[in-house]
């Protein structure tokens, strides 16, 4: 199934109370905990619920909580090695200490990346494990055992118990940052001249949700294989919503006058275009459409080519299309003597501001008809732009 298809409402309802469900699932794995401790009492055996507090209290996710989870099991099975090692080789206690505090250092240098986790669970297991020296192998192996034990439980929890899936956030994440900025084009083209209106937290609020989507890249590797074969299209993704908000920010600081409305109203005709598009968009990501929209045909050139009309039509043209000559040029002198911006520069650099972000939108159009056309596992030959053909 398409990560963009509508979501069933137990998928839905997991989701809008995600913070009750991951609250009930620690519950529910410390209850297995408790269990087996009152049923077999191993030794040890609070290693596993703090194990399960450490995974899942901070990751509601499948995906995170299965990659944090191998993570531990890793760092565990590495530092309890090492820290068995020490206790059933080493008698003097000195010379533990010392071997444990440089493992520990040699960790910490080398831990970086991805992967840093599990150096860390590495150097603070080996501490467990190897404790104050005072203790035989079987209790290091214990709680070594009961660790993993804790592993086993959270991956389990996660999986099978109400999963929380970082797909349905991620797809929330793209829908609400591109309602965010398509609303503020509407608004920006519906607005007066020389307008005043603050888009800051609407583009704020846009940004926040591609910096969330890029926290749940690493969940989305372990929860879906599609997504995983491309990953740098993901973050390829979130950097084209990135360029399109910066884009956005600089439509407020836009500014003409009331005798060139003629001219601007034809530009935005064709940027109201735009927000029609990204709008669409929205509702697919969203699961409320069933098709991708589709883009007309070289869209930027269609664009491109309106928007020169558009100029070439405006009263202002003789600014523009004789700068070459002197007068023209004295003109514009005297114009910037006085302050003013020439009115043709104004609305040239105004046309290529809805230029780019034709491009912008059609680069997001793009990305996300290949994800969906990999889940419809259709050829690679079908793999186009997203736009109709």
């Amino acid at each position: 199934m398409s990560v963009f298809a509508p979501a069933t409402p137990f998928a839905d309802f997991i989701y809008r109370h995600f913070r009750s469900v991951h609250a009930l699932k620690l519950g529910l794995a410390l209850l297995v905990a408790v269990t087996i401790n009152a049923i077999w009492a191993p030794p040890h055996f609070i290693w596993s619920m703090v194990t399960i507090v450490v995974i899942m209290m901070s990751l509601p996710q499948v995906g995170g909580a299965i990659e944090k989870s191998l993570q531990r099991a890793i760092g565990t099975c590495l530092g309890s090695a090492y820290g068995v090692m020490l206790v059933a080789t080493v008698d003097s206690y000195w010379l533990i200490m010392s071997l444990l505090i440089l493992a520990v250092s040699l960790i910490c240098f080398i831990s970086a990346g991805r992967y840093s986790y599990a150096y860390l669970v590495s150097g603070f297991t080996i501490i467990i494990v190897v404790g104050d020296a005072n203790h035989d192998t079987s209790e290091a192996l214990w709680r070594t055992a009961n660790i993993l034990s804790g592993c086993v439980i959270a991956i389990l929890v996660s999986l099978f118990i109400f999963p929380i899936k970082a797909k349905q956030d991620w797809r929330s994440q793209l829908t609400h940052a591109i309602d965010n900025m398509a609303e503020v084009l509407a608004q920006h083209l519906k607005a007066p001249a020389n307008h005043d209106l603050d888009f800051r937290a609407k583009l704020e609020a846009a940004m926040k949700a591609v910096l969330t989507q890029k926290k749940l890249f690493f969940s989305l590797e372990w929860e879906s294989k599609t997504l995983k074969k491309h990953k740098v299209l993901l973050s390829q993704l979130a950097n084209k919503q990135v360029r399109l908000i910066t884009l956005l920010e600089l439509l407020p600081l836009t500014r003409w006058q009331e005798e060139d409305k003629d001219a601007y109203l034809q530009i935005n005709a064709v940027a109201s275009e735009l927000a029609f598009y990204l709008q669409q968009l929205a509702e697919f990501v969203a699961g409320k459409a069933q098709q991708l929209p589709t883009l007309p045909e070289c869209l930027e050139q269609e664009l491109q080519h309106r928007l020169q009309l558009a100029l070439a039509s405006a009263p202002i043209t003789s600014t523009i299309e004789t700068s070459t000559t002197t007068a023209s040029t004295t003109d514009s002198n005297a114009a910037a003597t006085d302050g003013e911006v020439p009115q043709g520069f104004a609305l040239t650099g105004y046309s290529w501001l809805i230029y780019q972000l034709a491009i912008a939108v059609e680069a997001l159009y793009e990305d996300i008809a290949i994800i969906e056309i990999a889940y419809n596992k259709q050829p690679a030959s079908q793999i186009t732009s997203g736009k109709a053909d």
